[in-house]
């Protein structure tokens, strides 16, 4: 039977909103030991709770953390490397006091520091000293200074959760990992104004017999170049590393008197963005053996350099997966977290025999008839530049849409804004095109997975490039009969909400705007912003601490509500401490003043990203209410 004409955006859809929220677990970091594999993933239905869970060559999976314990780290607000797993005991950061707990095989979790001013993340373990190393941030109570962020040890055996300096040079530090002998750390460090992916350098220090470091000598980075991921090699004890020096991040090897290349490709990235610890995009195994995730134009490429067989390219496999993050060692192979184009996020098992799954999403019921599949559009920007995105057509097993009009369409963009969209299923997006709705989803300039300069098309024109590409985008989509040009709305959250009011108040081509925690008032968020982006909005804007004001004006959506005309829809959490509620108050009561139809909502609990189902559920039913009044659906 031939589907029927349903209007677009009223289509019934089997994705409901708490569907989509049941999806939006998030995995945060893997890692494997003694043959199983452990991995962090947080879960909206137990209020954004992150457990870890242990699987085992044949597939058996187990939580392992007990609630209430919620493993997850603030460092940096973002958090990452919660945990760690060495010689069968985890240890981990507890959420709610942000102190670092140990759990043993078969015991609750014990609490080994009592640091209230401490938060702690990126761990390893100094087995000869008994003593974890990791990344401290102190933030002193009652004191306006921003935190003290450290290298610091906390004792294991001697005094039991004693935290002790170990480097403070530094404005920053990230990824301590010790050479087996336990003589030399590798660690990160870079200052402000710096980002970690615009200047992070890799440095190696000497650890005396009584735990104290040496003089670090610098390995690589600085000086137009970042260094990412430090690991020691397990046969050969170098120090391997990825370095972006060329453009385009590469693999390294140190030994102690020079680098040598050890793999990449001249249009591959190697290097990410170290918006949380923990980051990887290579992992070398016991024999030597290199498993890689290089990112070309955004997709990834996942690769097996062996040191005698040379190298394999899983060039199927990377076409069946939309994304591949944290490759590691596993069962005489390599497992990762791998998005696909019709699945949940799973941790798998990768090779000659494909994809293999460990432990499977929150969704997996969905017909494949229902799901809109993601396509990369290229289109021109201004400059001329090429940029990127990815388009899903309205999808529907039972309904179709009016054949004469194009359906309206919605620009999604990320965060970050340095982050990176993929091809992976995202309920968000199936949500609205199971219902009528086109999504593109776009790779503006400065987002990661295209080359160094690609992402630094965004230094010092946050506010003008990213609004000019979406405004391409949707002029693009419009022209190809894509999208309904008189039907188009923006939306993004974080950095992404500021683009979105960017470009309602810069263009008239979108009819609504959906901001999720986004930006309004860069004097504020400078004002409020915490250290670890203290520097990144003057490199964003192209100013300096001591010229900003003028630069900032121009470019605050609250300074150019004479011009946003369509309505808007804000989401905001009261506990967010990137982006402050003032910042979405302030906008809305100024669009309200001029008679701008907006719609506001708050939510208490909720941070920077919102985590609890019950949230996500209110933000889609919300979002979709307001969308189908705004483009005039009905």
């Amino acid at each position: 039977m031939p589907k029927p004409s349903t209007p677009y955006g009223f289509w019934p859809s089997p994705i409901t909103a708490a569907l989509a929220a049941a999806g939006s677990r998030r995995f945060g970091s893997l890692t494997a030991e003694a043959g199983s594999l452990y991995w962090s993933e947080s879960r909206p239905e137990e209020n954004g709770r992150q457990t870890i869970l242990c699987a085992n060559a044949e597939g058996m999976v187990r939580e392992v953390l007990p609630a209430p314990y919620s493993a997850r780290s603030r460092v940096h607000e973002y958090g990452g490397g919660e945990f760690l797993v060495a010689d069968g005991d985890i240890y981990f950061c507890n959420d709610s006091d942000q102190q670092v707990y140990v759990l043993k095989p078969g015991e609750t979790p014990r609490r080994l520091s009592n640091a209230p001013d401490w938060r702690f993340a990126d761990f390893v373990l100094d087995r000869r000293r008994q003593r974890l190393i990791g990344v401290g941030e102190r933030h002193r109570r009652g004191s306006a200074s921003p935190p003290d962020n450290r290298l610091v040890a906390i004792d294991l055996v001697r005094a039991p959760g004693t935290v002790s300096e170990l480097a403070r040079a530094h404005d920053f530090y990230a990824a301590p990992r010790l050479a087996a002998d336990g003589d030399r750390l590798a660690f990160l460090a870079w200052d402000l104004p710096a980002m970690p992916w615009d200047a992070a350098r890799l440095y190696v220090a000497k650890v005396a017999p009584n735990g104290r470091l040496g003089r670090p000598q610098l390995v690589a980075g600085g000086r137009g170049a970042a260094a990412f991921q430090p690991a020691w090699h397990p046969i050969s004890g170098d120090l391997t590393f990825v370095i972006d020096d060329s453009g385009w991040g590469q693999l390294y090897a140190w030994d102690g008197r020079r680098c040598r290349r050890l793999h990449g490709r001249r249009d591959g990235e190697l290097s990410r963005p170290q918006w949380v610890f923990g980051m990887r995009s290579y992992w070398v195994a016991g024999d030597g053996s290199i498993g890689a995730v290089s990112l070309i134009k955004g997709q990834p490429l996942f690769e097996i350099r062996h040191p005698k067989r040379g190298l394999t390219s899983y060039r199927k496999l990377s076409e069946a997966a939309a994304r591949i993050d944290d490759p590691v060692a596993f069962a005489d192979g390599f497992a990762a977290l791998i998005s696909r184009p019709t699945a949940s996020p799973e941790v798998m098992r990768l090779g000659r025999g494909g994809l293999k799954g460990v432990a499977a999403g929150a969704t997996s019921e969905l017909s494949r008839q229902d799901l809109s599949l993601g396509s990369v559009l290229e289109f021109r920007s201004s400059g001329r530049r090429t940029v990127y995105g990815l388009y899903y057509p309205p999808r529907n097993a039972r309904h179709r849409g009016p054949s004469r009009r194009p359906p309206p369409t919605l620009v999604f963009v990320h965060g970050g804004p340095t982050s990176m969209t993929d091809a992976g299923l995202k309920l968000r997006t199936q949500y609205y095109t199971s219902r009528g709705f086109a999504v593109f989803d776009i790779n503006y300039s400065g987002s990661t997975g295209f080359g160094r300069a690609y992402r630094q098309r965004l230094d010092g024109q946050w506010g003008i490039a990213d609004v000019a590409d979406c405004v391409a985008a949707a002029t693009h989509l419009s022209r190809s009969g894509l999208a309904d040009g008189e039907r188009l709305a923006i939306s993004g959250g974080s950095a992404g909400g500021y683009t979105t009011l960017m470009a309602l108040a810069r263009s008239d081509v979108f009819a609504a705007g959906s901001c999720h925690y986004g930006v309004s008032d860069l004097s504020l968020l400078l004002a409020h912003t915490h250290k670890f982006e203290s520097g990144y909005l003057h490199r964003l804007m192209g100013t300096t601490a001591g010229r900003w004001q003028r630069v900032f004006a121009a470019r605050s959506p609250l300074n150019h509500i004479d011009q946003i005309k369509a309505p808007v829809i804000l989401f905001q959490g009261l506990d967010d401490k990137v982006v402050p509620p003032e910042q979405s108050r302030a906008i809305v009561a100024k669009l309200r003043q001029r008679g701008v139809e907006v719609a506001y909502h708050e939510f208490a609990g909720e941070a920077h990203g919102f985590r609890r189902a019950e949230t996500i559920i209110a933000v889609l039913e919300a979002e979709l209410d307001f969308l189908r009044r705004a483009l005039a659906l009905a």
